[in-house]
């Protein structure tokens, strides 16, 4: 747990030093940390008393094997094919993101949006970019290492030691420990239930729309927000039992620290944790008649305030009432369950007022609902009434508000509140298993072969069979990657660049396409170190701006054929240098609106103003 602290304080350091324009004071103050840690770290190293038996070659097994599994969905993207660099899956999109961000961070204070140039970075969880934007601005280390498979390690490894010793401090059990973790490591949804219905095959990983811990992986906000919910769940409990007054002074620093930086990380994760800190300290003092758990909860919310609302848009609402709407989208989306004759059921009970039959009917969707996303997880349900209540109240949290509300821009992003849900559902399961298992050793095969499905779906899903695999998704060739590394090494870092706009029409065809003719991505702006335009407008469209008057600014750069005009659009982006392959080369000859030829290879042409 030690790491995980040092990894949230070295975060909220280094974004006050980068605030303060002074990000260079991170290495003093990493040695020194470094130097007085080293003695205590020593200490308890050779205080610890590891023997080697069957207990702690399990432990090492199940996280070998956790880390593993979410390693194998992140860690093959971001690495070379003939000089071509590859992604799977949807991370040659959010890796381009993620990885534009650490280098905007690299810049310094204030922050821009890397592919909306000239507007303020608002609206997004950049907390998760920090550390690894640190070590990559320091250290002699690439940042595809860093997203891909350095820091997903790190990820994984806590999350494993989060989930082992939350329930080791609820229960003192070594074998309730092992089994949340591998409930948190392992367990999936029931989706793969459905999936072998409609079509004989193993997958719907959020078919019942909640992304299982498997996949967190390749979301860094999300996995960094599953540790520390876990993280400060434990410290809080270990607040309430502590005595010592020099100790229990220490763990509520530590409690601040987590509870006001979460919603830094994840917004999702600081609604549920710090709503559920307020009803529980609400609660103590009216119960207990003591203070201490609701001045907590003010004192990190004010910090979260502090943090977090000087990086967010006044003019952007985050929640929106719409009821059921998951339930309904689950039941009739052709993606999902495809029921569409449920709804029309329910559409001619409400026309008949028959509300018996509508209620029914609602009910069983919300139990499809609630199973289905948890999968063999629902046998914490023994345990949901036993748990502390701020175990309860953030489970409850994390269901009843994505039940409630969407999200203005992209309506499912409210799903994201299921993850703490689940998650929370898996340490209660692994509870009721060890007292299950204990009785019933019999049933441990069945209990781990109904986990395995949601995992291996995954992997099939996103490289196929062993002898079939799947191509990578896409692609930025040795070409394209030579001219974004030129773009770096011989422009001023204040360059702004206009890229051709997506067309989600053009699919030039090939086993692996280009990235550009994949998805809109920010991949130009994370491989030149450059600030774009406009890219990546589905990233735009959620963090609230708008992106429409740029579309069409680029659109006449690139589509009209009036040099007057393709000189005013570029003259109103206000920008540098216009980039483009060759197959979506603009109408007008850039010549002829006052650019110079800057760079040119077999694929890509590279303009700059004069």
């Amino acid at each position: 747990m030690g790491g995980i602290v040092g990894f949230v304080f070295f975060t909220l350091i280094s974004y006050l030093l980068i605030v303060l324009n002074v990000p260079i004071l991170i290495i003093p103050i990493s040695l020194l940390a470094t130097i007085i840690g080293a003695k205590p770290l020593a200490k308890t190293v050779k205080q610890a008393k590891i023997m080697f038996n069957k207990q702690t070659i399990l432990i090492l097994v199940v996280f070998t094997l956790g880390i593993a599994g979410q390693m194998a969905i992140i860690s093959p993207s971001g690495t070379y094919q003939n000089g071509n660099l590859v992604f799977w899956s949807a991370h040659g999109h959010d890796g381009a993101w993620h990885i534009s961000l650490m280098e905007e961070i690299k810049r310094g204070w204030p922050f821009q949006n890397p592919v909306f140039a000239g507007e303020k970075l608002t609206n997004y969880h950049f907390f998760s970019d920090i550390v690894p934007a640190m070590v990559s601005k320091y250290l002699p280390v690439s940042n595809l290492n860093l997203y891909f498979r350095i820091f997903p390690f790190i990820y994984s490894l806590f999350l494993g030691a989060s989930a082992y010793f939350l329930t080791k401090k609820i229960t003192k059990s070594y074998s309730a420990s092992v089994w949340a973790t591998i409930f948190t490591y392992f367990a999936g949804s029931f989706g793969f239930v459905v999936t072998y219905l409609k079509n004989k095959t193993i997958g719907g990983e959020s078919i019942f729309w909640a992304s299982q811990p498997q996949s967190a992986g390749g979301n860094p906000p999300q996995i960094i927000s599953d540790f520390l919910l876990l993280s400060s769940i434990y410290f809080i409990l270990l607040l309430m039992q502590q005595k010592d007054r020099k100790i229990r002074r220490i763990v509520y620093a530590i409690c601040v620290l987590f509870l006001g930086t979460i919603a830094s990380f994840k917004i999702y994760a600081g609604v549920v944790l710090l709503g559920a800190m307020f009803i529980v300290g609400t609660w103590q003092l009216i119960k207990e008649k003591k203070l201490t758990l609701l001045i907590l909860s003010i004192i990190s919310g004010v910090l979260a305030l502090i943090l977090y609302l000087p990086n967010s848009s006044g003019s952007v609402s985050f929640l929106i009432l719409e009821p059921w709407w998951y339930i309904r989208t689950m039941i009739v989306e052709p993606s999902r369950l495809n029921l569409l004759d449920w709804e029309l059921r329910r559409q001619t009970y409400i026309y008949e007022h028959n509300w018996k039959r509508v209620v029914f009917l609602e009910g069983v969707g919300f139990l499809i609902f609630f199973f289905g996303n948890l999968g063999l997880r629902f046998v914490g349900l023994w345990d949901f009434i036993k748990s502390h209540h701020i175990i309860k109240i953030t489970i409850a949290l994390s269901l009843i508000l994505p039940l409630l509300f969407l999200q203005k821009g992209v309506a499912s992003n409210t799903s994201q509140f299921l993850q703490y849900f689940v998650l929370l559902f898996g340490i209660l399961a692994g509870i009721t298993t060890s007292k299950i298992v204990a009785r019933f050793k019999f049933l441990i095969p069945f209990i781990l072969l109904v986990m395995v499905p949601t995992q291996v779906g995954l992997l099939h899903e996103f490289y196929g069979l062993p002898n079939s695999s799947r191509p990578a998704f896409a692609k930025i060739s040795s070409y394209e990657l030579n001219a974004l590394e030129y773009i770096k090494e011989n422009t001023n870092k204040d360059a702004v660049l206009v890229t051709p706009p997506y067309n989600q029409y053009l699919n030039l065809g090939g086993i692996t396409p280009n990235i550009w003719d994949w998805f809109d991505t920010a991949y130009v702006s994370a491989f030149s170190s450059r600030r774009t335009y406009f890219d990546d407008y589905e990233q735009v469209d959620i963090m609230g701006y708008d992106g429409k008057a740029r579309l069409e600014t680029k659109r006449i750069i690139f589509e009209n054929e009036r040099v007057d005009k393709v000189k005013d659009a570029f003259l109103l982006a206000n920008a540098n240098i216009l980039y483009f392959p060759k197959v979506l080369k603009p109408k007008v000859d850039p010549e002829k609106i006052g650019l110079t030829k800057f760079f040119e290879n077999q694929e890509i042409e590279v303009w700059k103003t004069n």
